[in-house]
């Protein structure tokens, strides 16, 4: 993904950069939350998971703020999975 709007803006790449930081964070903490079977640790992801979601909630916000868009998310072998607004 790269943001469409402001190419140049190095706020848009900031913002776009985090927000795909962050869904990389999500991913791997509820891997590690789903195989994890001590209490404590269990605690540990949850909040690092509503942590993680309230910096995924800001930075969407001030994309949406900012006009900012994706061109599309793709996986590996450039297979176009969507193509949305951020």
């Amino acid at each position: 993904m790269s943001p469409k709007k402001n190419k140049g803006n190095k706020e848009n790449i900031y913002i776009f950069e985090n927000i795909e930081e962050i869904q990389k964070q999500l991913n791997v903490i509820n891997n590690m939350f789903n195989m994890e079977t001590d209490e404590y640790l269990i605690d540990s992801y949850i909040y690092q998971i509503q942590s993680l979601n309230k910096r995924y909630q800001y930075f969407l916000k001030q994309a949406k703020k900012m006009g900012i868009t994706a061109d599309g998310f793709s996986k590996m072998g450039g297979e176009r999975l969507c193509s949305r607004p951020l």
